[in-house]
């Protein structure tokens, strides 16, 4: 019996072998940026982000749609530095222009996930797991990046934007994605939906063409300048 009762009263080994197998697995999971830094991929800080560098050159070698636009690669950090200006253009507001500057730079990690793929894993999940598996997918992206988000924004110097900001990001970011269709990729075989038809083009001058990755870059930190002072330099 007083084995027993000395067994019960001992501390799980099990679960803090398994705690500390957790931890250092966090620990070895870790993304290498562009600059050579270990970028951690979980208990990341603002001190993580490295916007004029790591981001600025990440963002300008991630293609757009999947690398689907003919031609050259045409870059995340273009969509954004364009956006940015038609938002400061149009509204002569720089935090919705600073906001739309910075609403991928989470992408220097994650990658740019179009639409259909992150569509298509939310059915796969819905089809080996039932139920609300497909929800959950959907949840676990959108938390993922709006933890990147939070450091980015706080490197930034800014605080989180409210809800009219958000509104005026996700609209010109939808009127983008429409300019960006309708003048950069092949004629579309089908409708990508009514909202994205119905979209009013951004102003701009001329017409879209891909920048080269050293331009893209450097037009990104030459926003970042602008539009974020405050902004952190690692």
């Amino acid at each position: 019996m007083n084995e027993t009762r000395d067994l019960m009263n001992m501390p799980d080994a099990t679960a803090a072998g398994r705690e500390a197998a957790g931890a250092r697995r966090e620990a070895d999971n870790f993304k290498q940026t562009i600059s050579g830094r270990a970028f951690p991929m979980s208990g990341f800080s603002a001190l993580d982000i490295d916007l004029h560098g790591d981001v600025a050159e990440g963002l300008a070698r991630i293609c757009r749609f999947g690398g689907g636009v003919p031609g050259n690669p045409y870059s995340v950090a273009q969509h954004c530095v364009i956006g940015a200006d038609a938002a400061l253009e149009e509204t002569r507001d720089a935090n919705i222009a600073a906001y739309f500057l910075l609403h991928d730079a989470h992408e220097f990690v994650f990658g740019d996930m179009t639409t259909p793929v992150a569509k298509w894993l939310a059915t796969i999940a819905d089809e080996l797991y039932g139920g609300s598996a497909g929800s959950m997918i959907k949840t676990l992206l959108a938390t993922a990046k709006g933890r990147l988000d939070i450091a980015i924004w706080r490197a930034a110097g800014m605080p989180p934007p409210g809800k009219t900001y958000r509104a005026a990001v996700d609209d010109f970011d939808l009127r983008m994605l429409a300019t960006e269709q309708r003048q950069l990729l092949m004629p579309a075989p089908k409708s990508w939906g009514a909202a994205i038809d119905a979209a009013r083009p951004i102003q701009m001058r001329g017409r879209l063409t891909a920048w080269p990755v050293a331009k893209a870059a450097e037009q990104y930190r030459d926003r970042l300048a602008q539009l974020c002072p405050n902004a952190r330099r690692v």
